[in-house]
């Protein structure tokens, strides 16, 4: 019997353009063709009845292990079949003569069954397959997606079933209908994989990082590069949409865009580690592109990885992940105002600019500077996007520090004056009404509460650490929103003590911790956080304390990247130097 999987089963391969995801048996739960935010075909992970797979099967198949190819994306399962091993090899090409999905099975002493349930629209609708005079090929016309095979497939029910015979090796690859006549052969594959494994090795060779969680570090990396589309350099918020940040309940949100937020954190804290500026670069691009493209005079909060704005979400009827419904598509948080992500923007582009010497896309970069100075006296929706509007000390803050830093590298005195001269203003107006009556940084003008967004005071150096405003803020956060080194955020119109720790808050703490010096706190913070990575190095965006689960849409690479900072962090103090942006 298939059975949904659970989030911290799950593995990634991806082309850098999709990705699938895959459990421990070796079953494809979500696959969305083309883009990672098309329809799914393979959609298991949120209908466990509707949604379409893969699997394999045999009889007494035992899991014993799984491992990527180096840092690639070149996943093989292995296991134990009558007491002989099997292994499973998935991968999805790059650079190579086709793309799709690539299976490799090798030789069994019992009969491997793998079931193809391919399932459109995330499962809503039934595509028949059209099978080749041989059985070799099945044409799926309605998606233009076609299947090749070592051996014959046959129809069963809504599914196709593939045999390899025993002592038999095996393979199948789901790829576009155009390569339908393109000839697989076991030559051709063994080419796709060496061209995808030196691919990989290039991509792994931008991004390096040594010191303390080194594999963990290098493991997120990977995620983010997953995650990344390459067309554009966009990079998606998670490859899932709906999986329940409360499992059962109704905050399900479909993540499969490009956060504008955080790609500007991502592009942050890759910075740390990058020699080249692909990255970097491929964010500045996104963001001129978008601006341009769309005609805006402000970002969206999120955009399409093709730079499209989405407006609208869709509820479909599926069971979720674990009964969690709603389930959806499309986003409505496009119509927010979110001051704090434009001026992420700015923040990252700080980092590039002083890492790399050069002011790309400065045009745009100053379209952004120039909207938040003209309009941060307005209320927004914050980052945690509230449905109301209000004046949130995190939006402020980052406006005042990203026009900051901008203004260093401002076309004449003017521009550098209006730049700073806001922000002073900006300044006295969270001085004046953004502190609590403690003195700590409020939620919100007026508000009595705190959150864990304040922590990223600290490595932006908005305000000293041991400030006092910092101080209280920090020990709000301990006394109120802490439990065993794990971190809460607030929510204005959700009790967030129903939902997990959030894990990016998380790193954010442990990342002040290791600024101020207090290094064993900052390496207790990461080692409680890291039972939530799964075996091949995955974050979810939240901790189920009580049920240990992962919680959030899967892999969630604002997630990675703050795990990132804060590590890159603790090697700075551990070196005597300080890794704070001035």
């Amino acid at each position: 019997m298939i059975r949904q999987p659970t989030t911290r089963d799950l593995a990634v391969i991806s082309d850098q353009q999709t990705c699938a995801l895959l459990d421990c048996a070796g079953t494809i739960s979500w696959f969305c063709p083309t883009r990672f935010d098309s329809s799914a075909v393979f959609s298991l992970l949120i209908d466990p009845d509707k949604g379409g797979y893969w699997s394999v099967e045999a009889p007494g198949k035992q899991f014993v292990h799984r491992a990527y190819t180096d840092r690639s994306s070149i996943l093989t399962s292995e296991y134990i079949l009558a007491g002989q091993p099997f292994t499973i090899t998935d991968w999805m090409p790059l650079n190579g003569p086709f793309n799709g999905l690539c299976r490799q099975f090798s030789a069994a002493p019992v009969e491997i069954v793998s079931r193809i349930r391919l399932k459109p629209d995330f499962g809503l609708r039934t595509s028949l397959p059209t099978l080749s005079p041989d059985g070799l090929t099945a044409s799926f016309s309605s998606v233009k997606l076609c299947l090749k095979t070592s051996h014959p497939l046959t129809a069963d029910g809504d599914s196709l079933v593939l045999r390899i015979p025993e002592n038999e090796a095996g393979w199948a690859v789901l790829t576009d209908e155009h390569e339908q006549h393109a000839t697989v052969t076991p030559d051709v594959l063994r080419q796709s994989l060496r061209q995808t494994e030196q691919a990989w090795q290039h991509l792994a060779s931008l991004l390096v990082f040594n010191g303390p969680y080194q594999r963990e570090v290098n493991d997120s990396i990977r995620a983010i590069q997953q995650l990344t589309y390459a067309k554009t350099g966009g990079i998606v918020a998670a490859a899932t949409t709906s999986l329940p940040e409360v499992v059962g309940g109704k905050r399900n949100y479909d993540y499969r865009f490009v956060w504008m937020r955080d790609v500007a954190l991502i592009t942050g804290a890759l910075a740390q580690v990058d020699e080249v500026g692909e990255t970097e670069e491929n964010f500045l691009s996104f963001m001129c592109g978008a601006l341009s493209e769309n005609k805006q005079v402000n970002l969206s909060p999120f955009y399409s990885v093709e730079k499209e704005i989405i407006t609208s979400a869709e509820q479909l009827e599926l069971a979720g992940y674990k009964n969690s419904r709603p389930v959806q598509i499309g986003n409505t948080a496009s119509k927010q105002l979110q001051l704090d992500s434009d001026a992420n923007v700015l923040l990252a582009a700080k980092l590039i600019y002083d890492r790399f010497g050069k002011r790309r896309h400065w045009e745009s970069v100053c379209k952004v500077a120039n909207f938040l100075a003209e309009n941060w006296e307005q209320a927004d929706n914050g980052i945690w996007e509230e449905e109301a509007r209000k004046h949130y000390t995190t939006s402020k803050a980052f406006t005042a520090r990203g026009l900051e830093f901008m203004a260093r590298y401002a076309d004449t005195p003017a521009q550098a004056a209006y730049w700073t001269d806001t922000a002073a203003t900006i300044r006295k107006f969270v001085r004046t009404h953004c502190l609590t009556s403690t003195g700590a940084f409020a939620v919100h003008a007026g508000s009595e509460d705190v959150d864990i967004a304040t922590a990223l005071f600290t490595p932006w150096s908005y305000t000293e650490p041991d400030s006092p405003e910092m101080k209280a803020t920090v020990h709000a956060l301990e006394t109120r929103y802490c439990r065993d080194n794990l971190y809460w955020r607030h929510l204005e119109e959700f009790d967030s003590r129903q939902e997990g720790a959030f894990l990016a808050g998380t790193f954010w703490m442990a990342h002040h911790y290791a600024i101020v010096g207090n290094l064993p706190k900052a390496r207790a913070i990461l080692d409680a956080a890291l039972p939530y990575q799964n075996d091949l190095g995955y974050f979810s965006e939240e901790a189920g304390i009580e049920s240990g689960e992962m919680l959030g849409n899967f892999p969630q690479t604002f997630v990675h990247s703050s795990f990132i900072c804060a590590v890159n962090g603790l090697k700075q103090a551990m070196a005597g130097k300080d890794s704070r942006a001035f």
